[in-house]
């Protein structure tokens, strides 16, 4: 019978430990909790809402979320428009985006992004 070298015995009984992934994994989650950082991370998609009627955004936002949390998407982006040109006294569709995020489980922090990328006419979402 082949004798076995200790070190594979002990790798056996023990396992390893990817040390370098773990402390990766661990500066990605702490990034992720800064809120500096977070504003800055650039969107991985973008869904352009402006022209849609109520239910058609929600539809449309239900189905633009559910595809990016099944990407494994972490930042996107809903541009929704300031109410400008809404033939309503009220915007409609920034409120319907606020009511999406708080019902929906898979949205997390939101915000505001720069006057470059739509300000309050846009919300940038991160994905649970």
């Amino acid at each position: 019978m082949e004798e076995k070298n200790p070190m594979e015995l002990w790798l056996e009984k023990y396992g390893t430990v990817d040390k370098d992934a773990e402390a990766d994994s661990y500066k990605e989650s702490s990034r992720l909790r800064s809120t500096e950082y977070v504003k800055k991370m650039k969107a991985d998609a973008v869904i352009d809402l402006h022209g849609y009627t109520r239910d058609e955004a929600w539809k449309a936002l239900t189905g633009f979320v559910n595809d990016c949390v099944r990407k494994g998407l972490k930042k996107i982006l809903i541009i929704h428009g300031k109410g400008i040109h809404s033939s309503s006294a009220d915007p409609v569709l920034g409120q319907m985006v606020r009511t999406f995020i708080e019902q929906n489980s898979h949205m997390g922090t939101s915000g505001h992004p720069d006057r470059t990328l739509g300000g309050s006419g846009a919300t940038w979402v991160m994905i649970k």
